[in-house]
């Protein structure tokens, strides 16, 4: 038994993955981009494509999505929708280990199973109902079709790699756009001059009935004006972004302050550690893919969001770290005991929603929504929502279409919050808002001053920070920094 499972590993690791990824897949409430694919999928098909030419995403995923939340599984559809994200990661999973890892030594494939079976990073993005996991599938075995492209350049193997490019790009632009500059660079660099461009042809035939929509992305990205910058400076946003990334992919994204200062160290010692893997031909493709894919993501989100954007990138990470700790038995030993224990800690974290750096995620949206529903009704009240820095789309969805929800950034909202403060029935307000105001024009402040002309307030707070967190906005210059991330704000009569 030890023999086979020595042999193959995977049948041992990934079960207990499904184990971690399936279990109490309604954990935590959908949050805005979750919430924007439920959204999608009760449309009707023509209408999703419709809405996906729209918006900032190729239609792969809600297909997928779409086809598969309409199999009777008697599930809860936000539980359903999670759980094909898993599949795709465990699917994920196989192919690095068969495509990649199975040429590792077996310390090394070793490594790698037990730091991608542990993964906080993938539990929390491999869980969510987007196009991550799919899009470290495709991208894993996009890029093995391009390494035995570039070794034997026959019509197979470049008919095999033009068919992952274009699935790339159909389910998102950011890896798929990548990829395919990264399969041009490599070829080119091999000397596939005629090769690649055959494939080019090819890819740009098979991406003719989204063309033009993707034509209008690229457009909307170029014209993209700033995004939050937490320094207030965008090139000081960089570094930030960097650190931020790499903690998620090496620790998670919750965790307490100690093991946060202390994946800082360890991060130090992976990248060290790392270096026995340079000469590997997966470094060919995952340096100018991540590069590629960073300057695309970084221009586009801010800080928070840069690991989920970059997912695709995680596999050829963990198979640096896993050949260089394989590499360095002692130093590779106390490094891969370090960081898997920062997973662990990750996973606890996780499953008990303590500890989270982007606080959105863990937000108990159906908790807010039953305080609402249960201590007022939709004729009696009005829920407002900070549109700036807040969730509205996630309220709304909790609370259901029987209760709408008013966003600060509308124009007609504030019109229509005086005429309802006029209506004697009105006896509550909800404002959900972002403690940190950055509405322009303190939009917050404006809606709070209003209202609290006509109403006593009572403070709901949610997901505190941590003294580190407090710190650190005081470095960045914070006076008096707030003890939450959100409050839900009950202004009553």
């Amino acid at each position: 038994m030890i023999l086979w499972i020595r042999r193959h590993p995977a049948a041992a690791f990934l079960p207990l993955q499904a184990i971690l990824c399936f279990w109490n897949l309604g954990l935590m409430s959908p949050w805005m981009d979750e919430v924007t694919s439920l959204r999608l999928v009760r449309l009707p098909l023509l209408d999703l494509i419709r809405s996906t030419a729209s918006d900032i995403h190729p239609p792969g995923y809600y297909l997928l999505l779409f086809a598969w939340q309409r199999l009777p599984l008697g599930l809860d559809w936000t539980v359903q929708a999670r759980a094909l994200s898993v599949i795709f990661l465990l699917a994920a999973g196989a192919a690095a280990d068969r495509l990649w890892a199975s040429r590792l030594p077996e310390r090394a494939r070793l490594c790698f199973l037990a730091l991608w079976t542990l993964s906080p990073c993938l539990l929390l993005y491999g869980r969510m109902c987007r196009s991550y996991s799919l899009q470290v599938l495709v991208i894993v075995v996009a890029a093995s079709c391009l390494v035995r492209f570039c070794e034997t350049p026959g019509l197979r193997e470049g008919a095999a790699l033009a068919g992952a490019v274009s699935a790339a790009l159909y389910i998102h632009y950011v890896p798929g756009l990548a990829f395919l500059a990264t399969a041009n660079l490599v070829s080119i660099r091999k000397g596939h001059v005629r090769e690649i461009l055959m494939i080019d042809g090819c890819t740009i035939v098979a991406y003719i009935p989204w063309i033009y929509t993707l034509a209008h992305s690229l457009r909307s990205w170029t014209n993209h004006g700033e995004v939050y910058a937490v320094t207030g400076v965008g090139w000081l946003e960089v570094p930030v972004k960097l650190t931020y990334w790499a903690t998620s992919f090496v620790a998670g994204e919750a965790l307490p302050d100690w093991a946060v200062v202390g994946g800082v160290g360890v991060l130090a010692c992976l990248a060290c550690l790392a270096s026995p893997g340079l000469s590997r031909p997966l470094v060919a493709v995952a340096l100018p893919l991540t590069v590629i894919g960073f300057i695309a993501v970084g221009h586009w989100v801010s800080y928070p969001f840069i690991p989920a954007r970059m997912l695709f990138v995680l596999p050829f990470f963990l198979l640096l770290v896993a050949t260089g700790a394989a590499a360095h038995r002692r130093a590779g030993t106390v490094a891969m005991a370090a960081m898997l224990t920062l997973s662990l800690t990750g996973i606890w974290c996780y499953f008990h929603k303590t500890g989270f750096h982007n606080k959105q995620y863990p937000m108990p949206m159906g908790e807010l929504a039953a305080r609402i529903s249960q201590q007022s009704s939709a004729t009696d009240s009005v829920t407002l929502v900070d549109s700036t820095n807040s969730d509205p789309a996630a309220l709304s969805y909790a609370l259901g279409p029987s209760r709408p929800v008013l966003q600060t950034a509308d124009p007609n909202t504030e019109p229509e919050v005086v005429h309802k403060l006029a209506d004697p029935r009105v006896r509550t307000v909800w404002f959900l808002r972002n403690t940190h105001d950055v509405s322009p024009g303190r939009l917050n402040q404006r809606f709070e001053l209003l209202l609290g002309r006509e109403m006593r307030p009572a403070t709901h707070p949610y997901e505190p920070f941590s003294p580190l967190e407090t710190w650190l906005m005081r470095r960045l210059g914070m006076a008096n920094p707030p003890s939450h991330f959100q409050e839900l704000l009950e202004f009553r009569r």
